[in-house]
């Protein structure tokens, strides 16, 4: 093969990987706060934020009121790319609502939230897990009725 034709097939099979291996992976964003408590007020004051800390596929749970023999939660599991932000009311809607938020502890950095507005039907579950020294959103139940 003569040094034309090689730097060709060199040149034709590095491209070719370049288009393989796709675009870089992006880096990921910064957390923007060192605890969950800051997390998570930053998580519910902007629908970015909640975009840029949900997992890849998360886990939505809605009641299903006309299930036989009396309602039951049904899951499915959805690209966290799909869904619909902001996922979780920001601070001026849940303070217009009167919906109040509670955070527990699960362990192994995971923590629930609980946005409810008392004495209704009113209540949403978050799970959330830790993501290298941050957290995501990894499932929500509408637990309303």
């Amino acid at each position: 093969m003569n040094p034309p034709s090689r730097c060709l097939l060199v040149c034709a099979l590095m491209l070719g990987a370049a288009a393989y291996a796709g675009p870089a992976m992006a880096a990921a964003p910064a957390c923007p706060g060192k605890t969950f408590a800051a997390f998570l007020s930053a998580f519910g004051a902007s629908a970015d934020v909640q975009r840029a800390h949900v997992a890849k596929v998360v886990s939505i749970g809605q009641i299903d009121p006309d299930a036989d023999p009396e309602p039951r939660m049904v899951t499915t599991n959805q690209p966290g790319g799909s869904i619909d932000f902001p996922i979780m009311p920001l601070a001026a809607e849940r303070k217009h609502g009167g919906l109040e938020m509670r955070s527990t502890p699960k362990g192994g950095g995971a923590f629930e939230v609980l946005l409810a507005a008392p004495d209704t039907g009113y209540q949403l579950r978050y799970q959330f897990r830790a993501a290298g020294s941050c957290w995501e959103l990894v499932a929500l139940a509408d637990e309303s009725m």
